[in-house]
């Protein structure tokens, strides 16, 4: 073949390189463009799924998955109550007593994430494993609920903007519940304040179900078996209101209520108006994240 183009060896030799080198890069090419194809077209789905609790959930599911839900589930602080300034005020008056130094509210925020004992043995400087961690969160953490429960009003732990009228608008075949890693008497503090026992319509007719009947049940960190991020709260409350944890939906403002409801294979909201930034809302194990409560509405269930 050399000698009938007139080629050298070492001139064949360099286009026999030439050839493989076109050859690999067509390869690359085409690898490139079917992988391209396989992303943009219709159908066809290279992004992983979820697995919750041996069901498998969408990376991406539509607000038609929560409009059929048989029961929401709801955090209190910084979810439906405003209610941090009144917990970081306590937080100061009862470390003051103790003689433990001031914290800001930057980690009186951060902290919220711990139940009542642990978030206030961590303000006194200790750590999980040293020997007074517990007894001495045992202690701050009473004094703490003794306090701040009897100043709950609906100045210091109202709810937000748009709340009652998002729980009035939740239709009656849907049951109600609230989870907390305060203590279970601050829950039941901060609904009884904000919460009609029952609503007159007046005229004779018969009363309606007030908001804080709705609530089949409520339970804090105290009374339950393990609080968040373990999911035992929700499984006691699905229990009482006669669900499966599939059946309902957890909404809370914290990373440890994304990881409660992930662990008990239930749906989720988060909430960006509570006491945590966006950015770790957004990396919990939240199915959804809503910036306020009409996006919040828009999810879920409400009356026609």
């Amino acid at each position: 073949v050399a000698s009938f183009f007139h080629l050298s060896p070492s001139q064949l030799n360099y286009i026999r390189q030439g050839m493989r080198i076109s050859f690999t890069f067509a390869c690359i090419l085409s690898s490139s463009i079917a992988s391209a194809f396989m992303m943009q077209t219709p159908g066809i789905n290279t992004r992983p799924t979820q697995k919750n609790a041996g069901q498998t959930m969408s990376a991406t599911p539509t607000a038609d998955d929560l409009t059929n839900v048989k029961g929401i589930i709801f955090d209190i602080d910084g979810t439906i109550a405003d209610s941090w300034k009144l917990g970081y005020d306590a937080t100061v008056v009862v470390l003051e007593n103790n003689g433990v130094p001031t914290i800001s509210e930057e980690i009186y925020h951060e902290y919220t994430r711990y139940t009542t004992p642990e978030r206030m043995a961590r303000h006194a400087g200790l750590k999980p494993g040293d020997a007074d961690f517990e007894a001495m969160g045992q202690k701050l953490g009473d004094e703490f609920d003794n306090f701040y429960v009897k100043l709950v009003d609906t100045k210091t732990a109202g709810f937000y903007p748009g709340i009652e009228d998002f729980l009035n608008n939740i239709p009656s075949d849907v049951k109600i519940g609230a989870l907390t890693n305060a203590c279970v008497a601050y829950a039941h503090a901060v609904l009884t304040v904000n919460c009609p026992v029952s609503t007159g319509v007046g005229g004779g007719m018969p009363e309606s179900e007030g908001i804080y009947d709705r609530f089949g049940s409520i339970h804090g960190a105290d009374d339950v078996p393990k609080p968040k991020p373990y999911p035992d709260g929700l499984y006691v409350i699905c229990k009482e209101l006669g669900l499966e944890p599939e059946e309902c939906v957890y909404i809370g403002d914290s990373p440890s209520d994304g990881k409660a409801a992930d662990a008990a294979g239930m749906a989720s909201i988060g909430v960006l108006w509570g006491s945590h930034p966006e950015e770790n809302i957004r990396k919990a194990p939240f199915q959804y994240v809503c910036s306020n409560v009409e996006e919040m509405q828009a999810l879920l269930p409400r009356k026609k």
